[in-house]
């Protein structure tokens, strides 16, 4: 992975490849990096959503698949009634599905663009998306979960709440890693005007 895209990842302010002129100095690529490395304790489940949404890095979507399974597993301990281990990997997959793609999928009628073209060639607003987005309801989550195991929507209403708290589970994940983040950021600042 470039280092570049790392920390474009996290939209981190202080690459400059242009000889310093003067002013006070940015934080150098490896103190950034070492920014990164620090903070991903706190949640390495949050940078492996942060990394597979931003960038689609299927590394981390391998590492975030095995850790939302391992979750889902622990859920369904819990969970009265029978179920088999597809609904693991079903629930898994559409967990990590909502938890990167935050603001919904990519509208498949007009792929994003949230204009569509009828036959008499006039460009109209995109009758099934907001914006390029198909927003997350249960029956979107329905369709995702039933890419992987075709179930009824009676039986699917059952997973639903199991799927809810891992959503909401890698959210939280990501949000912390961001927090780590930016708060470990904003002490290097500090520490930087103060030396």
């Amino acid at each position: 992975m470039r280092i570049e895209k790392l920390l474009g990842k996290f939209g981190l302010k202080g690459i400059n490849y242009a000889p310093s002129t003067g002013g006070r100095a940015l934080l150098t690529v490896e103190e950034q990096l070492a920014i990164v490395g620090i903070s991903w304790h706190e949640s390495p489940a949050g940078f492996h959503v942060i990394f597979v949404a931003r960038m689609a890095d299927r590394e981390s979507a391998k590492s975030l698949y095995q850790i939302t399974r391992q979750k889902a597993a622990q859920a369904m301990e819990q969970w009265r009634g029978v179920y088999s281990l597809k609904a693991i990997h079903a629930l898994s997959l559409a967990a990590m599905a909502e938890a990167t793609q935050q603001f919904g999928q990519i509208c498949p009628e007009c792929n994003g663009s949230s204009k569509v073209t009828n036959k008499q060639q006039v460009t109209r607003k995109c009758p099934a998306c907001n914006e390029g987005r198909i927003a997350w309801t249960c029956e979107t989550r329905f369709a995702v979960f039933c890419q992987t195991m075709p179930i009824t929507y009676s039986r699917f209403k059952r997973y639903q709440t199991v799927l809810q708290k891992l959503v909401d589970w890698l959210t939280g994940q990501r949000t912390a890693a961001m927090l780590a983040l930016q708060s470990r950021v904003e002490r290097e600042e500090r520490e930087a005007e103060v030396a």
